[in-house]
């Protein structure tokens, strides 16, 4: 899943898209290698600085899926 950030700067918009993800972790334990924890990850897949609100939905719409 897709998460869009946006922060006002002074040149414009600054936008950040990133992705979240559960990742397992391997448990230390030799005898229970399947178990482990899930934590979630973001992993930022794009970021760009626009003019306008309007230029910042249009590009980031494309990422939220």
């Amino acid at each position: 899943m897709n998460n869009v950030t946006y922060t006002p700067v002074k040149a414009g918009i600054h936008v950040v898209v990133f992705r979240t993800v559960m990742k397992k972790e391997k448990s230390n334990r030799a005898n229970d290698l399947g178990r482990g924890k899930y934590k979630s990850v973001k992993k930022v897949i794009a970021e760009k600085t626009l003019d306008g609100w309007e230029a910042a939905y249009a590009w980031s719409n494309q990422f939220l899926v």
